[in-house]
């Protein structure tokens, strides 16, 4: 026998056997609490006894009510002699013979007869008896051992029992009290007490099963888990051996906690009290709240008891100060609640909770985990828990909050206005689940249960799933500037912006006076008046105090696009790269989705087309195609238009296949799309397609009051088309309209409008209109528009047989094409090269040396400034200010005798030390780095 932390315990049993083999009777009392060894030793040292007769017997709570069941066990447990087990079996049958009548004389009769059998059984031979958990032994068979324990002083028989502390019967508990309290105050008894093992005892025990040096690493983890519970160490043991963990020289991994660990928690709870469990089960659902006195209140018991059972579990180690050792224990004992009692137990607990003043957060836990409606109680408390989740960025929960809130409600007006503000936090990750709830909250609207507030976010959802019909059935309701708070004021302002430029039709009949009181601080007002200190400002004051789940995202979109058509593409590029981040933080998948649009569309007017292609991508596969609505033109746009620049034509083609919804057709996405699907077909040569859209673009431009080339520029489109057909009268009109109109005196749309307009004009002409469009692109950092600018100003010098400035041109539009991996241009440049008789774009000249002169900060701006670069940018990047930037702009020019920054030479081969080119950038405004060349 090796039991580990048991010797002491064996010596003295082995003592007591001795004292019982020479004719003086002992009895041992061994308690433990549960499943702390109590069992292995009993059974351990009766199999090790030689020299005496061992009869044994183990009570079961099952077994209580059968009288004598533990008296039968002992007669049968061992062969006695044969008249001997005659005797105790007429016995024990007449003692449960049913319906047999006998008084308190009979059964006294009965207790002593068996006791005498007993006592003359140990004349002949040494007896052990031995019975475990005797808590749990029938009532007569508790009064046969009490009645022999008395005569046995000078009997060869050691009485050997165990109990378990905290176990005992409910039927037999009085009267194995009885006996417990006889046997420790009789001089010839001994009490052995068992605790569990301590920290060098479970790492014996782990040394035994897995060596060691695992032992000696897991055995601080496993007595903290277990509390030195044998039983439960072995089960941490059986799932680290299951788990095939290691045992290296480097060391073992760390403790398992699994089936069997869970499996031997309920063992030991099953093994005692029956309200051990229940207790076990108010402490899981309670968790750090679970105090004796809220235990009580929940499972409605008295004080005492639950301190006392909570005491036992605290003993044999299941629990440490009443909260359980591992979480797998405590999921273990949820799970084997039945789940309807589970849930109301929670409902139960979270309501004392909020009683005793918890923290809303903590009560909100145990109602959404009842998964069960409460009572109109719980609608604050759900509400306060959903706002605290958004705060820690926990939409699901706060999700789960205002669902059960709103199936809890009792007022139409507040359940309304739950299912507004669940609508508004489900759009944040699924605007499809969220479009679930806008018939519901139309029809509050119409009843007048909808606050005007929140009747604005659902005229603007509604337009978002092409319902546009209800939502113009709303606003000729809502649109009335009479709103009394100012949070309705900026509510109603938002949307109408949005809705001039992303479903026009709504508000078309006052566009001109939207307007002008929007003072020129959105997207609209800039393209219809241009580029403003106002605009700019305006955006990035709604940028800069911009807060995910209180900006409404379109507004946000709004101010970004504000600075990507105001040429403020880096501004635009910058804020997308923040407002990403906080999405990511936030966990918030449709403005991720949204911005992620808006920094593909920067990154196209930027001509990092590789960036442009992956943010589109992002944008698509952030959200399914269901949850984009009519929006989901916008990213399939710029994946078009990306993937034409790039060449890659049947990708393009495969986007244009995607089906789009119906309703798109009523919104500023379709001629967006159309847009993307012209360039498409004027890339692919088929020019009439390409006409039919862009012109199809005009007509809806028109109809809509949305003729506006900043938003909409189709004229220098269908320009180029009639170019390629041989119209240059009807391209050279349609391009001179375009630089009538109001905000096309940006640099975008004017350099775009020259390039195009020389396209169409003689030979003679076209060189002061490229070289003003090259300079206005430049400026912009726009790569793609601006190599279409040097390849056009490369021809016209060629044209006129100014070979080295024709030369420097074509060499600048190809690296410029390189570096946006713009194919069609690449190939175009070469054609032309070929065509022109092998035109050397090199001509043995480096531009290295041509920078010789200046110093190497002069370098790094000259370097970004000849790729496009505006000075804030190289500011930026370079992190100096702008005056420096001017500065040192300045310097080179007169170094290298030169007027303006189109002039500047491009370097060849920047090596990775130049800093003429950034190593990285953002998503917003990503440009390749060390890929240019």
């Amino acid at each position: 026998m090796n039991l580990v932390e048991r010797g002491s315990h064996l010596e003295i049993l082995d003592g007591l056997l001795a004292d019982g083999l020479d004719g003086r009777g002992r009895i041992a009392l061994v308690s433990g609490g549960i499943a702390t060894g109590k069992t292995e030793l009993i059974y351990g040292f009766t199999e090790s006894v030689r020299d005496a007769l061992v009869l044994c017997a183990t009570g079961a709570r099952a077994e209580q009510r059968l009288e004598l069941g533990v008296v039968e066990q002992l007669f049968y447990s061992a062969a006695l002699p044969g008249d001997a087990a005659a005797r105790a079996g007429a016995l024990l049958s007449s003692g449960t013979t049913t319906n047999q009548p006998h008084g308190a004389d009979a059964d006294a009769r009965l207790v002593h007869d068996l006791c005498a059998l007993l006592l003359e059984l140990s004349r002949d031979r040494p007896l052990v008896i031995a019975v475990d958990d005797v808590q749990f032994a029938d009532q007569t068979s508790l009064r046969v051992l009490l009645h022999l324990q008395r005569r046995i002083r000078s009997a060869r028989i050691l009485l050997l029992l165990g109990e378990a502390t905290g176990a005992s019967g409910t039927g037999a508990r009085q009267a194995h009290t009885v006996l417990r309290d006889e046997i420790v105050r009789q001089p010839q008894s001994r009490h052995l007490r068992l605790t569990p093992l301590s920290q060098d005892g479970v790492r014996d025990l782990l040394a035994r099963h897995l060596g060691t040096q695992a032992a000696a690493q897991l055995d601080e983890p496993c007595h903290a888990l277990s509390g030195g519970n044998p039983l439960l160490v072995h089960a941490l043991i059986e799932d680290f051996v299951a788990a095939g963990r290691p045992v290296t020289d480097h060391g073992v991994s760390e403790t398992v906690t699994g089936d069997s660990f869970a499996q031997a928690v309920f063992t030991c709870l099953r093994r005692g009290e029956p309200l051990l469990l229940r207790i076990a089960q108010g402490v899981a659902v309670l968790g750090e709240f679970g105090t004796p006195a809220a235990l009580a209140r929940l499972l409605e018991l008295d004080s005492r008891t639950v301190q006392d059972l909570s005491r036992t579990m605290n003993e044999a180690g299941l629990m440490d100060a009443g909260r359980f050792r591992h979480p797998v224990a405590r999921a273990a004992v949820l799970r084997d609640l039945d789940p309807d009692d589970l849930s109301s137990l929670r409902l139960k607990a979270a309501r004392l909770l909020h009683d005793d003043g918890v923290p809303a957060v903590d009560v909100a836990g145990h109602i959404t985990a009842a998964e069960r409606a409460p009572g109109a109680w719980a609608v604050p408390v759900l509400r306060d828990a959903a706002t605290e989740a958004l705060v820690r960025n926990d939409i699901g929960r706060a999700v789960d909050c205002l669902e059960l809130a709103r199936a809890a409600c009792q007022d139409d007006r507040e359940c309304t206005a739950i299912t507004s503000t669940l609508t508004s936090v489900q759009w944040l990750v699924d605007p499809a689940a969220a479009a679930a709830h806008l018939t519901q909250l139309g029809t509050a609207f119409d009843r007048g249960l909808l606050a005007r507030r929140q009747a604005w976010g659902l005229v603007r959802a509604l337009v978002w799933f092409g319902r546009s019909d209800e939502a113009a059935a709303m606003l000729a309701e809502l649109d009335r500037p009479d709103e009394v708070d100012s949070a309705t004021a900026t509510e109603r302002q938002v949307t109408r912006q949005w809705l001039v430029h992303v479903q026009p039709r709504l508000v078309a009949r006052d566009l001109a006076a939207d307007l002008e009181r929007q003072r020129l601080g959105t997207l609209a007002s800039v393209a219809a008046f241009g580029v403003t200190p106002g605009a700019i400002d305006g955006a990035e004051r709604v940028l800069q105090s911009s807060r995910i789940g209180e900006t409404p995202l379109e507004e946000l979109i709004g101010a970004l696009q504000t600075l990507n058509h105001g040429d403020r593409g880096d501004r635009a590029g910058y804020w997308c790269d923040e407002l990403l981040e906080e999405a990511r933080t936030h966990r918030a998948i449709t403005w991720r989705a949204a911005i992620s649009d808006v920094a593909a569309t920067v990154a196209l007017r930027r001509g990092d087309l590789l960036s442009a292609e992956r943010l589109a991508r992002a944008a698509l596969g952030a959200l399914p195609a269901p949850s984009w609505g009519v929006g989901i033109g916008s990213p399939l746009a710029t994946l078009v238009q990306a993937a034409t620049r790039l060449g890659k034509f049947e990708e393009a083609d495969a986007h244009l296949r995607q089906g789009v919804p119906q309703a798109m057709q009523q919104t500023r996405y379709w001629p967006q799309y159309l847009l993307a699907r012209g360039q498409h077909h004027l890339a692919t040569d088929r020019l009439r397609a390409a006409l039919g859209d862009f012109l199809a673009v005009g007509e809806l431009a028109g109809e809509w009051q949305l003729d506006l080339p900043v938003l909409l520029p189709w004229r220098h489109e269908a320009a180029q088309v009639y170019v390629r057909m041989g119209k240059p009268d009807r391209a050279r009109e349609l391009v001179g309209e375009q630089l009538t109109m109001p905000g096309a005196t940006g640099p975008r749309i004017r350099g775009v409008s020259l390039r195009v307009l020389a396209s169409a004009s003689d030979t003679g002409r076209r060189l002061p209109m490229l070289r003003e469009a090259v300079d206005l692109l430049g400026g912009l950092g726009d790569w793609y528009e601006l190599a279409l600018a040097f390849a056009d100003l490369s021809c016209a010098y060629q044209a006129l047989e100014d070979f080295d400035q024709a030369r420097v041109a074509a060499r600048r539009a190809l690296r410029l094409a390189k570096s946006c991996h713009a194919k069609l241009l690449q190939e175009h440049l070469q054609h032309h090269r070929t065509a022109t008789g092998g035109l050397d774009f090199s001509d043995g000249r480096d531009d290295g040396e041509s920078l010789a002169p200046l110093s190497a900060a002069e370098r790094r701006v000259a370097g970004l400034a000849a790729l496009g670069y505006t000075n804030r940018e190289i500011s930026r990047r370079l992190y100096i200010t702008v005056s420096t930037v001017e500065q040192h702009l300045t310097r080179t020019y007169r170094k290298l005798n030169i007027n303006r920054r189109t002039d500047l030479p491009i370097l060849a081969n920047p090596g990775p030390g130049s800093g003429a080119f950034p190593v990285e950038a953002g998503p917003g405004v990503a440009l390749p780095g060390d890929r240019l060349l």
